[in-house]
C-alpha cells in the first residue's frame, strides 16, 4: 500500500540531544506507534549535500523506512 506523503507525519523521541527516535508516524490520519527500530543509517545525500538518517521501523505490522534530514523534514517512504 502506497503512503500519501501530504498525510503523514513523524513524531520522534525528545532527549539531551534534541529529536531522536521516531515514536510515532501517522499515516492518513491514524496514529500508529513505532513497535521497534530495525536500523538506522546516518548518510550524505548527494543530490542536496545534506545529512539525512534513514530509520527502518515496524509500526501498524508492517516494514516503513523514515528520512530525516538535518533541517529536520521527515518522509515516511
Amino acid at each position: 500500500m502506497p503512503i500519501d506523503r501530504k498525510e503523514s507525519r513523524v513524531i520522534y523521541y525528545s532527549g539531551y540531544t534534541g529529536e531522536e527516535t521516531p515514536r510515532t508516524v501517522f499515516i492518513d490520519g491514524q496514529e500508529y506507534p513505532v513497535d521497534a527500530i530495525l536500523w538506522r543509517r546516518r548518510m550524505l545525500d548527494r543530490d542536496s549535500g545534506r545529512m539525512m538518517e534513514i530509520f527502518g521501523c515496524k509500526a501498524a505490522g508492517r516494514i516503513i523506512r523514515i528520512r530525516k534530514d538535518e533541517a529536520g523534514e521527515s518522509e515516511i517512504f
